[in-house]
């Protein structure tokens, strides 16, 4: 039997329970590279079912490295990220700063410059390995947040730019997550708008649709109750023309 069909048979299963709210009423969102997509009718929360296997997603993470393009663009992406910093760094209540997901060390870098206290961690080693080439000026980890050394805690502000799409399981992540954070803390969030007017009739067709690397789509509903649920209260939510949802929260 061949992956495609074993994916198929898999698929068969209808979900049971959304993984955000706990609705049951669900509608197929349609098939997209042979992964189903449901949406839960209570919350908007888009999702592939059945979460593919780590392995799976392991071996498409090691064929599509997206490390170059990153590279590419690196100051143009510190930029980017010095204004968002500046925008809202009055916001936390100190300048421990730390990046979950940091890919090449932008963001971090982007903090140091601004004369934060920056950090990152990415579960990826090479992307890691670059951003301690690139900036030698920053903390940096790879491996799983569990793997984090004692003193990275009680940080005081938080990046997690386009990175929850991407979890298997993005309760445990925050769960890892929170803990790290002193209360108070200030997150600065930002992941695809499932529930955006520019989003396609047929989901499919969205750009940000291609599993495995895109596993979950939130709408505001669905970020609000997440966040909610693991201790943080939103502060707001930031308008974007694109199907872009940020939002800033803040760890009770």
């Amino acid at each position: 039997m061949t992956q495609t069909e074993t994916r198929s048979n898999e698929a068969a299963v209808e979900p049971e329970a959304c993984i955000i709210c706990g609705g049951t009423t669900f509608r197929p969102a349609g098939i997209s590279s042979g992964y189903r997509i449901f949406r839960c009718m209570e919350c908007g929360f888009h999702f592939v079912h059945p979460t593919p296997p780590l392995s799976e997603i392991a071996a498409i993470y090691e064929k599509y490295s997206s490390n170059k393009l990153y590279a590419a663009k690196a100051e143009r992406k510190v930029l980017r990220a010095m204004k968002q910093i500046r925008r809202y760094r009055q916001l936390a209540p100190g300048n421990r700063f730390i990046d979950f997901g940091c890919n090449i060390g932008t963001a971090v870098e982007a903090a140091i410059r601004l004369g934060l206290d920056a950090h990152g961690v990415d579960i990826d080693e090479e992307s890691v390995g670059i951003a301690r080439k690139e900036y030698p000026r920053g903390k940096f980890h790879a491996g799983a947040l569990e793997s984090l050394p004692a003193d990275w805690a009680d940080f005081d502000f938080a990046f997690m730019i386009e990175v929850i799409e991407h979890l298997p399981d993005p309760h445990a992540y925050f769960e890892a997550m929170r803990k790290r954070l002193k209360p108070g803390a200030l997150l600065y969030l930002t992941t695809p708008d499932a529930g955006h007017w520019f989003v396609p009739r047929d989901f499919t067709a969205w750009r940000e649709v291609f599993p495995p690397q895109h596993l979950h789509y939130f709408t505001k509903k669905a970020m609000r109750r997440f966040l909610t649920d693991h201790g943080f209260e939103v502060i707001r939510f930031i308008w974007s023309p694109k199907p872009r949802l940020k939002v800033l929260a803040r760890k009770k």
